[in-house]
Parts: C-alpha cells; sequence; structure tokens
C-alpha cells in the first residue's frame, strides 16, 4: 500500500472517531448507573428495649427511589415452617408507592415506617418503634430495580439491656457510610467496574488522538510527496527548455 492509498483509507477517519465517540457517551452513560449504591450503616445501631430506633440506609448518589419497590428483611430469619416455597416475610415492604402488608412479618404490624417524603432523595432509612429483645438482628435493605451493581446493605441492630432508656434515633442521612462485613466484596467489585471504565474511557481518548496525528501526519506527507513531483517536473521543463535553446 503507497502513501496515496494509505491517504485515502485514513479519509475515513472522521467518521471513524464519531463512531467511537457515541460507543464512549453510551459506555460512561452505562459505567455512572453501574456507581450507584445502597449503603447502610458501617457500626450497630445500639438501642433499648422500649426505643424508637431508625436503621440508616440510602442510595448515593442521591436518585429518586419513590416509584421502585424497597424491602427491608431480616436474612438470619428461618422461613415460615408451613410455607413451602420456603419464603421469609418482610419487616417492611414498600411497593407501588405504597407499602404493602400481605407479606409483612406480624410482629412488625404497625411498628416500621418509611421516611416517603425523602425517597426523592435515595433516603430508604427504616424506623422502628418500640423495639424489643427479638429484633435484634441483621436487617437487609434492598431495592430490586435499582441499576447498579449494589443494589442492598446490612445494617445491624443490638439491643442492649443494661444502657439507659434513652433515644436512639439516627440521623436520616449519614455521611460516608459504608456496609460492613457481608457487602465488602460487593464493594470491591463496584470499585473494579469504575477503575475498568476509567480505563477504557482513557484507551479510547488515546485511540482517537491516535486515528487523528496519524491523519495529518498522512496528509503532510502526500502534499510533502506533491511538492517534490512538481519541483522534478519542472526541473526537467528546464532542461529541455534549455536543451531547445541550444
Amino acid at each position: 500500500m503507497d502513501i496515496k492509498e494509505l491517504s485515502q483509507s485514513f479519509s475515513f477517519s472522521p467518521l471513524i472517531c464519531l463512531t467511537l465517540t457515541v460507543f464512549l457517551l453510551q459506555f460512561t452513560c452505562t459505567s455512572a448507573e453501574g456507581q450507584l449504591q445502597v449503603i447502610g450503616s458501617p457500626h450497630p445501631i445500639v438501642a433499648t428495649p422500649g426505643d424508637d430506633v431508625i436503621l440508616p440506609c440510602h442510595v448515593e448518589p442521591p436518585v429518586n427511589v419513590a416509584g421502585l419497590t424497597v424491602e427491608w428483611s431480616r436474612p438470619d430469619l428461618r422461613p415460615y415452617p408451613n410455607d413451602l416455597q420456603k419464603r421469609v416475610g418482610f419487616v417492611h415492604l414498600y411497593r407501588d408507592s405504597r407499602e404493602v402488608l400481605d407479606m409483612k412479618i406480624s410482629s412488625y404490624v404497625l411498628r416500621t415506617a418509611l421516611f416517603l417524603e425523602d425517597l426523592r432523595r435515595g433516603n430508604i432509612s427504616l424506623k422502628i418503634t418500640n423495639v424489643t429483645l427479638t429484633d435484634e438482628g441483621r436487617y437487609r435493605c434492598f431495592i430490586p430495580k435499582l441499576k447498579s451493581l449494589k443494589k442492598s446493605s446490612i445494617v445491624n441492630l443490638e439491643i442492649d439491656q443494661s444502657s439507659t432508656n434513652t433515644s436512639t434515633e439516627t440521623p436520616l442521612n449519614p455521611k460516608n457510610l459504608r456496609t460492613p462485613g457481608p457487602t465488602e466484596e460487593m464493594d470491591s467489585e463496584a470499585g473494579d467496574v469504575s477503575s475498568r471504565s476509567r480505563l477504557a474511557l482513557l484507551f479510547a481518548f488515546l485511540l482517537i488522538v491516535a486515528f487523528v496525528v496519524g491523519g495529518f501526519l498522512v496528509r503532510v506527507c502526500v502534499c510533502e510527496k506533491k511538492k517534490k513531483k512538481v519541483s522534478q517536473t519542472l526541473y526537467f521543463l528546464f532542461l529541455d527548455s534549455m536543451y531547445f535553446l541550444q
């Protein structure tokens, strides 16, 4: 392939750059969705019997989840003995913009609530009133249809009988929270996705730059070759004219 053919092949470089740009934008949007995370409290929530508590859980960065399903469950509880499908009831189930009571654990009836106004800001914290010793354990907050790799988090509730009876309500939107224990692996996976997306963006950018610079250099070479041919032609014309004059 000579320089002329090579220059013609690079004449399609704007189309290639446009294609890469569209792919890059699409990949960036997909990566941004994958960075959403459901985050709970990194520390146990401690309460005494009779307290009202808030189990913190929110989506980071904040996004409106008012139209999504929000599930709070007890992963440590065993399924109902007589349930052939081995289902575990919910501590709180929010679906179709309302609470669903059909599958609610009986001991939590009239004792749980979400902060409905804060759902628009990604806050899915759960309030439990009049806690008892049987409420102690691990609670899972989960948004099934969230466009994210990390759709759930674990919050631990500890009931301390020796503590004084003081309020244990926690802030609705605690900052810099990270789920402990079982979800550490999911945090690492989300971080890997973010790193891969940055590498892909860098590679696409370098590829576009290489195409643009390569096309420019080829065009320069073609121009230099044309100039050289013109100079040679003028030189031979000059020699012919001198020979004719002689």
